[in-house]
């Protein structure tokens, strides 16, 4: 028989569980609301393994004019120890990744999305690449239920990328006018 103090022992302790659960996840909800994770293979954005600083700017213009960025997004960019210095330059502020070798900063870029667990942090991802690599990524993220935008230049996209994200976007440089 339960006896009237351990009844009341055993509820307030389910209350708390539940009530830890409740914020828990109403917070989790707060952290990813409005926020976005960019997820940049700056290589593969500009095209070479040896990016010049004056390239990602370039590059990073015409994303900042088709990508929506809010003021409480983060950058994560990877590129090759050779190019580090260029990109740097071009990111300050934001985590820059590399790690040598092929696909380096594709796994560099993976592994710290899942390790951050960023399907916990953010509303929306947006990986800037047309490279196939981040198939599993993308299906991982819209399980979690974010949604995800892949950026990428023309021609660059990979189908099965494409169909793993919420959206796509073709990155064309500014045309000008005649005057």
């Amino acid at each position: 028989m339960i006896t009237p103090v351990a009844h009341l022992d055993e509820f307030q302790a389910r209350r708390s569980q539940t009530s830890r659960r409740s914020r828990s996840a109403g917070h989790q909800e707060s952290l990813r609301h409005g926020r976005a994770m960019h997820l940049l293979d700056i290589e593969n954005l500009v095209g070479t393994s040896g990016p010049t600083t004056r390239e990602v700017e370039e590059v990073m213009m015409m994303y900042d004019a088709v990508v929506p960025i809010g003021e409480r997004d983060h950058y994560m960019v990877a590129v090759n120890p050779a190019a580090l210095v260029a990109v740097g330059v071009a990111f300050p502020g934001g985590r820059l990744l590399t790690r040598p070798g092929p696909d380096g900063a594709d796994r560099a870029l993976g592994e710290a999305a899942y390790h951050d667990r960023i399907d916990l942090r953010f509303e929306r991802v947006v990986i800037g690449s047309g490279d196939g690599y981040f198939v599993d990524l993308a299906h991982w993220l819209r399980e979690a239920g974010l949604h995800v935008i892949v950026v990428s230049r023309p021609g660059s996209l990979s189908r099965r990328l494409s169909a793993a994200a919420t959206e796509a976007i073709c990155l064309e440089p500014a045309t000008q006018h005649a005057a």
